[in-house]
């Protein structure tokens, strides 16, 4: 693990736009004359798409530096080979488009302060050159009860019979699921297969859509029918973070809070930050639940967090979780947060921890 460098972190965040135009100039340059075009990896907006993709990866790797944590940027290289791999596109592009983010960084940058980008850059370069293993079809084992379920829910929703679908759930909470255990063990182990099949191109967009929706649906039905302790009195804020629109783990989040009798003000995706302090200090939040998705929104995250403790004159405790923090599972503590889980069940015990798990009135 790397020390954080949260300076030149934000120097990268504020010239995100001009390396990102360098390293896609360079990029393209690198690939005249070669057979196979950058283009026909992304899109067809050659120089749109490419300068797009640059500004993700130094935003990526500002977040690595930000919290000293090399992964956040390695793993983000990693995916992005194995979905265009999966698509039959040559991911090579991405190997020459690291070389092209390493030479930007150096024309526009002072090449003095850059050594712990270089190296970030360099680690994702040199697992490059090793083979990844082939990605498993499905990651739900059809031997295990609720991900059998999982299972059939999804393939039922898939075909369009959603209405079905939910009824398969549903049938089952009937004949004795717990109601949280069905959105735990069945509805978010589905959501995350529904995330893996796009990755490897077996669905489309429109199809992970189909089953969101769905489960969104489903989980408020589930929410809806499950009994819900005495009120305790205790109030949760929680919000995707500005610019996360995936929203399905902290709404499940939130249904699971008011089972156990916590007032939940679930704010929904794509929360700009200066509308957070506000519902928080409004609301009288005891806990903040944030989510982010990528490890490029981290300083959006920390940004947030900031501004809640700006304005909040209450002492409030603010937990995160999320994708992004999957390959850096103590990245939460560079972003000023009181706390990180990776898993619905854990995160309902964090807040209960964080509250002091007081009944107040």
């Amino acid at each position: 693990m790397m020390n954080p460098n949260p300076a030149l972190a934000r120097t990268l965040e504020d010239s995100a736009d001009k390396l990102a135009e360098t390293a896609c100039e360079l990029f393209l340059e690198s690939l005249q004359g070669e057979s196979a075009p950058a283009g026909r990896a992304i899109g067809s907006n050659v120089h749109q798409e490419w300068t797009h993709h640059f500004k993700q990866r130094v935003l990526e790797l500002s977040a690595a530096l930000a919290a000293g944590e090399e992964r956040l940027f390695t793993e983000r290289v990693s995916w992005s080979r194995r979905a265009m791999r999966a698509r039959q596109q040559e991911s090579t592009t991405i190997h020459e488009s690291l070389h092209s983010l390493r030479k930007a960084l150096s024309v526009e940058l002072d090449e003095n302060l850059l050594a712990e980008a270089i190296s970030c850059i360099d680690a994702a370069i040199d697992e490059d050159n090793n083979r990844l293993p082939e990605e498993q079809v499905s990651r739900l084992e059809p031997g295990i009860p609720n991900q059998r379920l999982a299972l059939m829910y999804l393939q039922t929703a898939l075909e369009g019979n959603t209405r079905q679908a939910m009824e398969i759930v549903l049938d089952a909470v009937d004949g004795g699921l717990a109601h949280a255990e069905a959105i735990t063990d069945v509805l978010l182990p589905a959501q995350a297969e529904i995330g893996h099949l796009w990755h490897i191109d077996h669905i489309t967009v429109a199809e992970e859509h189909l089953v969101t929706s769905t489960t969104h649906r489903l989980m408020a039905v589930i929410a809806d029918r499950a009994p819900h302790a005495q009120d305790r009195g205790i109030t949760a804020v929680t919000a995707s973070i500005s610019g996360n629109v995936h929203d399905t783990g902290i709404r499940a989040i939130s249904y699971l809070l008011e089972m156990q009798g916590w007032r939940t003000i679930y704010l929904g995706g794509d929360v700009p930050r200066n509308d957070l302090p506000a519902a928080v200090h409004f609301f009288d939040a005891d806990v903040v639940l944030l989510s982010t998705a990528l490890s490029s929104q981290l300083s959006k995250l920390r940004d947030s967090i900031l501004a809640i403790r700006e304005v909040c004159e209450k002492d409030v405790r603010i937990m995160v979780g999320g994708n992004a923090f999957w390959d850096a599972p103590q990245a939460w503590k560079a972003i000023g947060a009181d706390g990180y889980t990776g898993d619905a069940t854990s995160a309902i015990n964090l807040a209960e921890a964080l509250s002091g798990s007081q009944t107040r009135h």
